[in-house]
């Protein structure tokens, strides 16, 4: 006969303790080929590096959740609920030591030891010359494949990574209201080719009511994309908030 202790048995009658509300990493999916990584392979792959997955029937609101370990990060998960969830983003921020007033965001896959989706270096607005972006392997100036566009009433930009198989075009706009961005397919600004929306929180923070999060809506159509589209999003966040001085 097992005897139980009284705090074995006070356990049991509490239950399992209750979830995190922040979501838990999963398993990060398999190593990639580096040829496949890199967008070099002997089959056609579109866009170049990016591995082949099911697109979603109905777009996804991807949630920014902010971590306390490790400081200065947040992970971008998709909704729990979902029956074939992809993996999460692991995003964080460091100084760099040679330039501190400059700051590397580099995004991982599925962990925080996971594949490297990319990163990318942001200083003052003086330093702009020096701000570079890291993509499958290739590193460029954000100047050289981010680039604004000059509309009367709205802003807008183009991002274009210079591969020269089949090069990323996406297209920003920010002409909805309360700070949301959206993300098109091509220079023909319609609803059918929409990709994505960055969406701010609308609301400051008060009492009963749950704080709101930067999140990412990303159509099934955007998912080939979604690498580039993150890194795009995250760019322009940061550039948009910069301090001008």
């Amino acid at each position: 006969m097992i005897i139980l202790a009284p705090d074995d048995i006070q356990a049991k009658r509490d239950g399992p303790p209750a979830p995190s509300p922040t979501p838990s990493l999963r398993v990060p999916p398999p190593p990639v080929h580096p040829a496949l990584h890199y967008g070099v392979s002997s089959s056609a792959v579109s866009p170049p590096g990016y591995q082949s997955t099911r697109k979603p029937l109905t777009s996804i609101s991807y949630t920014f959740w902010p971590q306390a370990v490790p400081s200065s990060s947040m992970i971008l998960a998709p909704p729990s609920n979902l029956e074939n969830p992809g993996p999460s983003f692991c995003i964080s921020v460091n100084m760099n030591c040679f330039t501190p007033t400059s700051y590397i965001t580099t995004v991982k896959r599925g962990s925080w030891d996971g594949e490297l989706v990319g990163d990318f270096q942001i200083g003052l607005a003086i330093s702009k010359k020096f701000d570079t972006v890291c993509v499958r392997g290739n590193e460029f100036l954000i100047s050289d494949i981010f680039k604004p566009g000059h509309q009367r009433f709205r802003s807008s930009w183009t991002w274009k990574t210079p591969e020269h198989d089949k090069p990323v075009f996406l297209y920003w706009d920010d002409s909805v209201a309360a700070g949301v961005i959206t993300c098109f397919a091509s220079k023909d600004k319609t609803a059918g080719n929409v990709l994505a929306r960055f969406i701010p929180p609308r609301h400051l923070r008060k009492l009963a009511r749950p704080a709101e999060m930067h999140r990412l809506e990303v159509s099934p159509q955007g998912h080939e994309y979604f690498d580039d589209i993150l890194m795009s999003a995250l760019i322009l966040e940061r550039l948009r908030t910069l301090p001008s001085v």
